[in-house]
């Protein structure tokens, strides 16, 4: 299908000026952004050079101004409702989908004039539930990124479709002459039935072209401990909704792609204090946001693990005593809550365990009851597009051998993520035509001999599945803003229909599945952004224990000295996403380190070592070596280092471009997750971090409070003094006449700390970058933070997340010291910013005891590419330099349900703000106080309510629910 840029011409003019231009020519002097500073004033600080500035601003630079842009070709379908068309500011709602590891979720895409501004979670789907995650919604940025490739390209020179096709063409009959011999296709993993569809039809074109499947971040050994457990591959689904106690194996499944929305959903609605609140055990080596949330963690080496997993599976007689270790307190302790509930109860395994370990846990539900209650079983969803093993060293050896004339690569930057000392990058210079498919100019496409600039999701038709099978639909927003293709393009054009489109293919698949109303029928899937009735069914396995046993008894015995642990960052996942400014300046949601990764230790190991934060360090493993700077964290693993994923990029636009240290570096094929034998030794130089979060204990204040249940039976009463009125010079507000009081609650005992709500608000009110200088300076422009604190031992502390943005205090501090009465107070108790008022003297800022208003110290925006410009909620206003902003309560989205019901003649609606609507844990809720039924007014009066710093006499009208957390009286 050809591609057609916005207004049938490239987004950028000829001779344009743009922000990402080459950053080589550039003086990297200390000036800030063009037009900030005239001639003879004072310069930039230092830390802002322009080098910089324009390094961090990438695609996030310059959100002001409104663009405007076709809709795609062919037909989409609204959400809801089809809306009337050509009618400036109508907002728009349409369902789509988004695939991250092979998997899709079901989201919502809200369009303005035909450009899609926010993205949210589809609520029928089972995969979001309406909720929408920090990669989700960030993927909209990606959309807009001027620096994402353009065009087609072979050998340098730049083809258009039509020749492309032509090419491709002939490459295809050449190949099909011997039967596809010489050709192979590396794939990203992809649970796309029209994929698979095309992926079939090539194979039977070409019979002897190899496909091979491959991700950095795999899911291999759970597969491969399925097989051990059953015989056969099978997904697990689980329900921790219905289970009582959860026992979590490095299992982090309240965070990443897949089902981390909807199992966080799950685990909150089951945190209500009572008796049937749930509690979970975490066994891990660093500190998660499931371990921060755990009732017990146990911190241990990611080796050890598969130790405590066979103590408590001996406990259990999930195994024969023989395959089992003897088993401490706590595994006994584990193994007899779970059995005291049997069938409602859980074992996960985490992705970073032996395949043994996932056999294990199979083994274990199974001991206790739980398949066909806490967790069911159902069919792989990805199929044959299951990432393999060794797919990447099978592919390097065929290279050498030159048995590759042509490669086909839509699977992400396999030359920046391959295992250490896989060259992969150099074997690309001998195949004939390497053909890569990216969305941006990267490690690969540097070494590949053909680019093919690739269209995003939200403007590009296809398909995929959630995890449970369901069928969701993706529908495009917009025509592609680059001259690109897809991977159901690239691969149709080896069957000679390239330029039939994406839309073709995928009506046609359907068509062929569907009964003769198909066209009624995809309209209607296409509403609902899924196809209802897809979800595989659960089928019955029994564990085959003798197997499960014996690949128990081969587990290695766990190293001497310093493991070497990897894991998948929080933000850029496995580094797809570090070209996105909103996740890099995303604090990370344990350490709160912003745009940067860290060899993480714990206090004893740094004790030992003699190493403290920001120290360089050398990371030798047998025939490779890494420098990284240390970051001391607390709960983490004695003798255990743990690197994020995902940085130090040397390719990808501006914005990752040396961000961070490249641990795929240190990341071996035979160990990819833990290896032994780690070396460490003191390097030179210091290295600075930009902490987001500069205070980590609350000094005994009553801040983010938190009980067990006993504590809360006998303790409740000590809220009493955090609630209620205080002695105040300023008379009340009477909101007894008006329709509505707006307010907000905040349960800490639901909240996961994903930060799902800090990109939602972004991306709601147009929040700018600042860059990493000026976070560590303090200036980070967030509306809405997510505080962590540690109470106890820095070995093993209780861990706490509290959202907090502005509380609209009904006596506000910051609005009586205004002197240009800036910051107002509404009559439905909203506490707002007139900017255009505001001069900047932040004595509101000053006066401000939870620090929740950000100021603009310098024109973050700088300049902007007409894509960018078209990412900007128009319904909120861009803020300059010099403005003091903060949270509104969305009061654009309070407005436009007004007018909505002035129009329909009705009362308002519920409201939902940005940060609840995307939250998945539904810890945050927002609404009329005035209404006793709401459910903002039913926290307000419960019982663990509490007003934060309710001693100044605020009286905010943010309240929270303190944390109660569900520990087992035998283990204290």
């Amino acid at each position: 299908m050809k591609t057609l840029p916005i207004h049938g011409q490239s987004p950028r003019q000829p001779g344009e000026r743009a922000l990402w231009t080459s950053l080589e020519d550039l003086d990297g002097t200390a000036r800030g952004p063009e037009g900030e500073f005239p001639h003879g004033a004072a310069e930039a600080p230092a830390a802002l050079g322009r080098r910089s500035f324009l390094q961090l601003m990438g695609a996030s630079a310059a959100l002001a101004g409104l663009g405007a842009c076709h809709p795609p070709r062919e037909k989409i379908y609204p959400y809801v409702k089809q809306p009337a068309e050509g009618l400036p500011g109508q907002i728009s709602h349409y369902a789509t989908a988004l695939s991250l590891d092979g998997y899709a979720t079901g989201l919502v895409l809200t369009a303005i004039d035909g450009r899609p501004i926010k993205v949210e979670g589809n609520p029928a789907h089972p995969a979001s539930l309406g909720a929408a995650g920090i990669l989700e919604q960030a993927a909209l940025l990606d959309l807009y990124d001027p620096a994402r490739a353009d065009g087609f390209r072979s050998r340098g020179l730049h083809l258009a479709w039509r020749k492309l096709l032509e090419e491709i063409a002939a490459l295809a009959a050449s190949h099909a002459k011997d039967g596809g011999e010489g050709l192979a296709f590396l794939l990203a993993p992809e649970a796309s039935p029209l994929l698979a569809d095309l992926r079939r039809r090539v194979q039977a074109r070409f019979p002897r072209a190899r496909f091979r499947v491959w991700a950095p971040l795999a899911e291999d050994q759970a597969a491969e401990g399925a097989r051990l457990a059953f015989g056969r591959v099978l997904d697990a689904q689980p329900r921790l909704d219905l289970a009582d106690v959860i026992l979590s194996l490095d299992a982090d499944f309240l965070s990443g792609p897949g089902d981390a929305l909807r199992l966080a959903r799950e685990f909150a609605r089951r945190r209500e204090p009572g008796e049937a609140m749930s509690r979970l055990y975490v066994a891990e080596p660093a500190l998660t946001i499931t371990g921060a949330v755990a009732d017990h963690r146990f911190r241990m080496r990611g080796s050890e693990v598969a130790g405590f997993a066979r103590q408590v599976a001996g406990a259990l007689g999930a195994i024969p005593a023989e395959a089992a270790l003897p088993a401490g307190r706590e595994a006994r302790a584990v193994a007899a809550d779970l059995l005291r509930h049997r069938g409602r109860s859980l074992v996960l395994c985490g992705p970073r365990q032996p395949a043994a370990v996932h056999a294990l846990g199979h083994a274990m539900n199974a001991a206790l009851g739980n398949p066909g209650e806490t967790v069911h079983h159902t069919a792989p969803v990805l199929g044959e597009a299951r990432p393999e093993p060794g797919a990447l060293a099978d592919l390097a050896r065929e290279i050498q051998a030159g048995a590759v004339r042509t490669l086909v690569i839509t699977a992400w930057n396999p030359v920046y993520a391959a295992p250490a000392g896989l060259d992969l990058g150099a074997l690309l210079a001998k195949v004939e035509n390497a053909i890569y498919l990216t969305l941006r100019e990267d490690e690969t496409s540097r070494r590949a001999s053909w680019v093919l600039a690739a269209s995003h999701p939200f403007e590009s038709w296809g398909d995929g599945r959630a995890r449970n099978g369901t069928v969701t639909l993706q529908q495009p927003l917009v025509a592609p803003l680059k001259e690109s293709t897809t991977a159901v393009d690239l691969l149709a054009a080896f069957l000679d229909e390239g330029n039939r489109g994406a839309h073709e293919h995928l009506k046609a698949l359907w068509k062929g599945r569907s009964g003769p109303a198909f066209e009624a029928s995809f309209e209607r899937w296409l509403e609902q952004g899924m196809i209802p009735g897809t979800a595989e069914p659960a089928v019955a396995a029994p564990v085959r224990a003798e197997a499960v046993a014996a690949a128990v008894r081969a587990l290695p015995a766990v190293p001497p000295g310093l493991e070497m642990a990897f894991a998948r960052d929080y933000s850029l996942a496995d580094g797809r996403f570090a070209p996105n400014a909103w996740l890099q300046e995303l604090p990370d949601p344990v350490t709160k380190i912003s745009w940067d990764n860290a060899a993480y230790v714990s206090p004893a190991t740094a004790r030992r070592l003699g190493f403290r934060n920001g120290q360089r360090v050398a990371l030798s493993l047998p025939g490779r070596s890494l420098e990284a700077p240390v970051w001391i964290q607390p709960g983490h693993a004695d003798e255990a280092v743990t690197l994020a994923l995902g940085y130090g990029r040397t390719a990808d636009g501006p914005v990752g471009k040396g961000v961070g240290v490249d641990a795929y570096r240190l990341r071996s094929a035979a160990a990819p997750w833990f290896e032994g034998g780690l070396s460490v030794a003191a390097a030179k130089g210091e290295h600075r971090f930009a902490v987001a979060q500069g205070h980590f204990s609350m000094e005994g204040r009553p801040i983010a409070l938190d009980f067990t249940q006993e504590q809360w039976k006998r303790e409740s009463h000590e809220l009493d003094e955090l609630r209620g009125p205080e002695p105040s010079l300023q008379e009340p507000v009477d909101y007894s006449k008006l329709e509505n009081a707006w307010g907000m609650a905040i349960d800490l005992g639901k909240c996961v700390g994903c930060s799902a709500c800090v990109v939602a608000c972004q991306e709601e009110n147009n929040v700018p970058v600042v860059g990493k200088a000026q976070v560590a300076k303090g200036r980070i422009m967030h509306w809405i933070r997510v505080d962590r604190y540690f109470q106890g031992p820095p070995e093993d502390p209780t861990v706490i997340a509290q959202p907090l943005a502005c509380v609209h205090c009904e006596a506000a501090p910051c609005e009586y010291v205004c002197p240009v009465n800036a910051t107002v107070h509404s009559d439905e108790g909203l506490n707002e910013m007139v900017y255009n008022r505001c001069v900047g003297t932040r004595y509101c800022s000053n006066n401000c005891p939870y620090k929740v208003r950000r100021f603009n110290f310098l024109a973050w925006r700088g300049e902007a590419a007409p894509t960018e410009k078209m990412l900007v909620n128009p319904d909120v206003t861009v803020r300059a330099r010099g403005v003091m902003e903060k949270c509104t309560y969305c009061v654009q989205r309070i407005e436009r349900a007004r007018i909505e019901a002035r129009a329909r003649g009705a009362r308002m609606g519920p409201v939902q703000t940005a940060c609840q609507q995307a939250c998945p844990a539904e810890a945050i809720v927002f609404g009329n106080l005035r209404d006793p039924g709401s459910r903002v007014s039913q926290a307000h009066r419960d019982p663990r309510r509490y007003d934060l710093l309710h001693g100044l006499g605020t009286r905010p009208r943010t309240a929270y629910l303190v944390r109660i957390r569900n520990p087992n009286p035998e283990l204290g």
